[in-house]
């Protein structure tokens, strides 16, 4: 048995590995190419640059100013921390409602709160875009923070519920008898006690808004407001035209940058987060 197991065990780290080999290898070959000519990137992909501090220094300047990421780098940053606060304040408190309190509905809520969870966003983007016109939303920075917040509450919900059921209900009764509102016992008790899942969905959260596509095409009209993911149609092939691989492959690292130094620092915290809540005790 131990033999069969530790066989068994051999076998899927072999196929770890191969697996992570092949999720590496693009974002290596984009590292690279981000590092030389077009030139060079035709002579060999996987070749060395000649001199990659200067490419590298005209890549990335013609990625920025091509790309107008100063200004859409601005917009994104403002959307996606507004989206992530009111999604994650608002999430908490329907959460804390759910796992904690009893009252007239919940069953109704949960259910809502699943088919959230199911639904695609996509489904209602022709009723939001309607919507958006007639409250006058279109082509505002406001609206992708409504929608970005609103089509990740059901998500954040169901990490949180299961995070909370795990709290003793002894440290609610002791506050209480002490003479603390719902309101304090919420905010000083339950609230810092979420943190774990509060950094799990925060971060699957910003990677989801980062990397947003359609809301920004259908509901952003001005390049001022453009967002950093719609910056990077700059780079987009068109037919008949020499596209430059350096800067393209230099905007790819722009926009990944961020969501790939926040893994890094978190990514323990995302783990913990989402295992947390599925052990009681």
């Amino acid at each position: 048995m131990n033999r069969k197991a530790g066989l068994g065990t051999w076998l899927i780290r072999i196929f770890l590995i191969l697996w992570s080999i092949l999720i590496i290898i693009p974002f290596a070959m984009m590292f690279l190419t981000s590092t030389k000519s077009n030139e060079e990137f035709y002579a060999g992909v996987w070749s060395l640059p000649k001199d990659p501090f200067t490419t590298i220094a005209r890549n990335f300047s013609t990625a920025w100013e091509n790309g107008h990421f100063g200004s859409n780098f601005m917009n994104t940053v403002i959307i996606v921390f507004c989206a992530l606060f009111l999604a994650l304040f608002l999430s908490v408190m329907i959460s804390y409602a759910v796992a904690r309190k009893e009252f007239r509905g919940k069953n109704l809520v949960q259910t809502l709160l699943l088919i959230g969870l199911l639904t695609s966003c996509m489904v209602g983007l022709t009723p939001m875009f309607i919507l958006a016109r007639f409250l006058h939303l279109f082509n505002t920075r406001l609206i992708l923070i409504i929608l970005f917040a609103a089509r990740a509450m059901a998500f954040c919900c169901f990490i949180m519920i299961s995070f909370l059921k795990t709290i003793p209900h002894e440290l609610e009764e002791a506050a209480e008898i002490d003479g603390a509102s719902n309101w304090r016992v919420f905010g000083q008790i339950i609230c810092p006690l979420t943190r774990p899942a509060f950094v799990s969905a925060g971060i699957f959260l910003f990677i989801d808004y980062w990397s947003d596509y359609m809301y920004g095409l259908m509901f952003i009209s001005s390049k001022s407001k453009n967002t950093i993911s719609m910056g990077m149609l700059q780079f987009r092939v068109v037919s008949g035209f020499k596209i430059d691989w350096g800067a393209t492959c230099a905007a790819c690292v722009i926009f990944i940058a961020p969501i790939l130094l926040l893994y890094i620092l978190f990514h323990n915290q995302v783990m913990g987060g989402l295992t947390a809540g599925s052990v009681k005790g």
